[in-house]
């Protein structure tokens, strides 16, 4: 077992290893390709609109693109154009000479908000703009920002024109909030998802009489999925409004932090939500509506996710599907099997947790492998090189995703080769002194108590990990 296992790992890093190096080209993310004027440069030309191209389409977003120069804000009409590559700001008359700085907002197919700043200068006579600086004058320039995509929250945000107030105390905390409540939304999908398989694979014979209290499990899990929903459509809402807690209340806001794909990302999930809260009844059989509610909740998932945007579509959106289905098996299962444990002990029966162990331990080393190989495609390709795992902050919290994964495993690791087998031991009469077992026992269900920690752990770095950015940081 140890050589398979070691084997397995040895073929997973060398899997990452050859799929970063082919990752597919940086025009499978969408970002700013280009702008007309460009970034930085100087037009001696009349400017009577400004375009911004795109390298996959977008929808507008709030004001979406905004152009201030010397004398505030321009009045522009602002369209889409060549099915949503484009976005071209008409202003009502051309621009006067001076420099001008262009603000831009938009959602990428995924949902996931964009957002960006670029300068450019309209020249006068002479070629030179008429308020461009002389001496030691400051330039005030303000074009190093090229507007390269930033993803900023798991949510759409109508940000304005006012870049700098995203980035207020109060804005900060409700995209902290936000994410929150989508890492909640999370968990309880996952637990619901993988308490289903758990009583579905793991509860045979006499153990089908704790059904009920895993699926007891399942319902609320149900509740903190729709519970985890609430505060991250309020807390969007309020981010939406700069961190005016009023627009929690505001159906306006609110409609405005469900644009783009995050309506159905959002709708799937309440609605699955609601199918596992009133559908985990005591039998199993009779769960069946609970059962379609966490697909539910999984496909909305999978449509909130950066695989969206990546090509080929079908790979990418399958092996995030496997992914995440793998993942709430092995999350669920640890988490139900732990609360099952904790219920035995707690109302004074045995344990009996060598073939529970045992079962769980085959199902959870299938889930960990397909995680594996599935989260390597899926970094594969969302990354553009193998250098964006240290230079960008998506790829900075995969790699601490990754490192708290592995002591997970690790853990289940030792439970499946060292803890299980002194468990069933007794069960062949192999092990004399029942004290061993029960000390086993024990330790089993320490150690699940120790692996849905972590796992706590994993879902907030995920809930980060799908708002982040793939940009180099800085």
């Amino acid at each position: 077992m140890r050589r398979t296992f070691a084997a397995l790992v040895i073929t997973l890093f060398s899997t990452l290893v050859l799929a970063l190096c082919c990752a597919p080209p940086a025009a499978a993310h969408t970002r700013l390709e280009s702008s007309a004027p460009a970034a930085g440069s100087t037009s001696t030309a009349p400017v009577t609109e400004v375009r911004l191209r795109f390298t996959l389409p977008v929808s507008l977003l709030g004001d979406g693109v905004v152009v201030e120069g010397p004398d505030g804000a321009v009045p522009a009409d602002v369209a889409p154009a060549q099915d949503g590559l484009v976005l071209v700001a008409t202003p009502a008359e051309a621009l006067a000479p001076g420099r001008y700085t262009v603000t831009w907002t938009a959602a990428a197919q995924d949902g996931h908000p964009l957002e960006g700043t670029f300068g450019f200068r309209v020249a006068g006579t002479g070629g030179q703009a008429d308020d461009e600086p002389t001496g030691d004058e400051p330039s005030g320039e303000s074009d190093a920002d090229t507007g390269t995509g930033h993803d900023m929250s798991g949510m759409d945000h109508d940000m304005g024109h006012d870049a700098a107030a995203m980035d207020t105390p109060a804005a900060r905390a409700a995209t902290a909030v936000t994410r929150l409540g989508s890492a909640a939304a999370l968990w309880g999908g996952l637990v619901a998802a993988g308490g289903l398989v758990f009583a579905g694979v793991v509860l045979r014979g006499r153990d089908e009489a704790d059904v009920p209290i895993v699926l007891r499990l399942v319902r609320w899990s149900g509740v903190l999925l729709l519970g985890g929903l609430l505060v991250r459509v309020l807390a969007g809402a309020v981010l939406v409004a700069h961190g005016d807690l009023a627009a929690a209340v505001s159906p306006s806001a609110i409609g405005d932090s469900l644009t783009g794909t995050t309506r159905w990302d959002v709708g799937l999930q309440a609605a699955g939500g609601v199918a596992i809260a009133v559908g985990a009844w005591r039998t199993l059989p009779g769960s069946w509506a609970a059962g379609l509610g966490a697909a539910l909740a999984g496909a909305g998932q999978v449509l909130g996710g950066h695989s969206n945007t990546v090509e080929p579509r079908w790979l990418v959106v399958t092996a995030d599907v496997a992914h995440l289905a793998s993942a709430a098996t092995w999350v669920g299962g640890v988490v139900a099997l732990a609360y099952l444990l904790r219920m035995r002990r707690r109302e004074g029966r045995d344990l009996d947790a060598a073939l529970l162990g045992a079962r769980f331990s085959v199902v959870a080393a299938a889930s960990v492998a397909v995680v594996g190989v599935g989260g390597v495609l899926l970094a594969a390709g969302i990354l553009d090189r193998p250098a964006q795992l240290w230079e960008s902050t998506w790829g900075l919290l995969l790699l601490a995703k990754t490192g708290v994964v592995v002591v997970v495993a690790a853990i289940g690791t030792h439970n499946h080769l060292r803890v299980v087998p002194r468990l069933t031991a007794r069960r062949r009469a192999v092990v004399r002194h029942a004290g061993r077992s029960r000390a086993a026992g024990g330790e089993l269900r320490r150690s699940t108590g120790r692996e849905t920690a972590l796992m706590v752990v994993v879902v907030l770095l995920t809930a980060w990990l799908v708002a982040a950015s793939t940009q180099p940081n800085g």
